[in-house]
C-alpha cells in the first residue's frame, strides 16, 4: 500500500512540476488567482453535467479530465505564488465536493428512467462523499494522510473511462460503476481505521 501511495504522490509531484514550467507562469501573467481557477473548474463541471444529462458520454468523459486538471492547477498556482491559505483550501475542498456531486447529478438525470442504475449511481456518489468526509474529519484532529486505494484521483480516472467507454457499450459503464462502489467502500473502511487509530488519543 505504501508503495502505491508513494507512486501516487510522485505522479502528482511530476504533474505539478510540469504545470509550474508550462501553465502557471502564463496564468500569473494573466493575473488569474487560484480561486478564479477553482470557479472555472466548477463551471467546467456544470457543463459536463449538462453534457452527461443530454447523453454526450464520450465528450463528458473528456470534460471530466479537463475539470480535474483545474483542480490541480489551482493548487499548483497557490503554492507557486505562495498564496495558499486556510480559506482558499476550504473553498477548494467545498467546490471539489460540489463538482463531484454535480457530475453524479448529470448521471442520475441521464438514467432517470432506469431505477436500478440510478440507485447504483446514488450509492456511488454517497460513498464517495463519505470517503472525502472521513478524511476531512481526521484532518481536523491534526492527522494527515492521503489514505485509501481509491482517492479522488482514481475516482476521476475510473469515471472518465466509464463515460468514454460507456459511450460505445453501456455495459462497460455499468461495470465500472460497480467497481467504483467496491473500491470506494474499501477506501472508506481504510480511512475509518486510519482516522480512528490516529485520533484515538484526541477524543477526550
Amino acid at each position: 500500500m505504501n508503495q502505491y501511495q508513494n507512486l501516487r504522490t510522485n505522479l502528482k509531484s511530476g504533474i505539478n512540476n510540469i504545470l509550474n514550467i508550462s501553465i502557471i507562469p502564463l496564468l500569473i501573467k494573466l493575473k488569474l488567482t487560484p480561486n478564479k481557477i477553482t470557479v472555472v473548474g466548477l463551471l467546467s463541471s456544470i457543463i459536463t453535467m449538462i453534457l452527461i444529462a443530454e447523453g454526450y458520454l464520450l465528450i463528458s468523459g473528456v470534460m471530466i479530465i479537463i475539470s480535474s486538471l483545474f483542480d490541480l492547477i489551482d493548487g499548483s498556482l497557490a503554492r507557486y505564488t505562495n498564496s495558499s491559505s486556510k480559506l482558499g483550501g476550504f473553498f477548494d475542498a467545498v467546490i471539489d465536493r460540489i463538482s463531484e456531486s454535480i457530475i453524479y447529478l448529470g448521471l442520475l438525470i441521464y438514467f432517470v428512467n432506469d431505477s436500478h442504475t440510478a440507485i447504483i449511481i446514488f450509492l456511488s456518489a454517497l460513498i464517495n462523499q463519505l470517503v472525502s468526509y472521513v478524511k476531512s474529519k481526521y484532518e481536523s484532529y491534526g492527522v494527515e494522510g492521503e489514505v485509501g486505494i481509491f482517492t479522488r484521483t482514481e475516482r476521476v480516472i475510473v469515471l472518465s473511462l466509464a463515460l468514454i467507454l460507456g459511450s460505445y457499450n453501456l455495459f462497460i459503464l455499468y461495470l465500472l460503476l460497480y467497481v467504483s462502489i467496491l473500491l470506494s467502500f474499501i477506501s472508506l473502511i481504510q480511512r475509518l481505521i486510519y482516522g480512528l487509530t490516529g485520533t484515538k488519543n484526541k477524543w477526550t
